[in-house]
């Protein structure tokens, strides 16, 4: 990852936010409530919580695919977040080449005031190609690819926009070991502010600093490390079972 051209801190703050979706028919459902936290310059935080309850909520709203439902989250004057969808389709388009992506993003770049070098078409080409898109595969859809490939080509576009906030939602699943450990290496390099959503606990524990844990509604600081994390899970699990069985005997 390039160095930033610039760090807003705090990069956001949140303030008595509730977040979730809202269905086609205009209903609400709210996931988190009452969420006050903020994000600072070059913090390096883990996202943690059971399937479920609310980790990719939080991350698309950040990230502006979903809209906070009450309160506000405020941005930091430069904010330039750079976003890994868990499905990369979130973020690509299946009927475009890699190249049309890396052009549509030069533009948007300039159009936005985020960048005024012009992206010229082999300067382009020759950036795909630092990530192993080279010859034809720059003018393959997009749908036709593999996982790994489509999570190669989302770094990509992550690199070359410069963010200072990198949201990062489930980004190793479809890379393979010499990718995860070359994306540890680059964002233990990188000197902007790192939110990581991840069952990868090898990449939670080589990058993450602190934790927050989303769980029943909310989000709060998580004191312990990997481990009593594990052992937290164990326990939410084994809740969940006995609460089910006190609901069939009452049923």
């Amino acid at each position: 990852f390039k160095e930033p051209t610039n760090l807003p801190n705090p990069m956001l703050a949140i303030t008595d936010a509730s977040f979730g979706y809202r269905t086609e028919d205009g209903r609400e459902t709210t996931i988190l409530r009452q969420v006050n936290r903020s994000v600072q310059a070059g913090q390096r935080i883990g996202i943690l919580g059971a399937n479920g309850q609310g980790k990719s909520t939080l991350v698309k709203t950040i990230a502006r695919d979903l809209r906070a439902i009450s309160g506000e989250v405020t941005e930091g004057k430069g904010l330039n977040i750079g976003y890994f969808a868990q499905q990369e389709l979130d973020v690509l388009r299946p009927q475009d080449t890699p190249l049309e992506h890396m052009v549509r993003l030069a533009k948007e770049a300039m159009a936005s005031g985020r960048s005024n070098v012009p992206g010229r078409e082999q300067e382009l080409r020759n950036f795909l190609g630092t990530f192993n898109f080279g010859g034809e595969m720059v003018k393959q859809a997009v749908g036709t690819m593999s996982g790994g490939e489509k999570a190669r080509l989302v770094l990509c576009m992550l690199v070359w926009q410069r963010p200072n906030l990198l949201l990062l939602d489930e980004p190793t699943n479809h890379l393979d070991l010499s990718t995860r450990e070359a994306l540890s290496v680059a964002l233990n390099e990188f000197e902007g502010t790192v939110m990581l959503v991840s069952h990868d606990r090898a990449l939670l524990r080589a990058v993450c600093d602190e934790f927050w844990l989303v769980s029943r509604g909310g989000i709060a600081p998580f004191d312990g490390d990997l481990d009593d994390y594990q052992r937290y899970l164990l326990d939410e699990a084994k809740r969940a079972r006995e609460e089910a069985s006190r609901e069939q005997r009452a049923a």
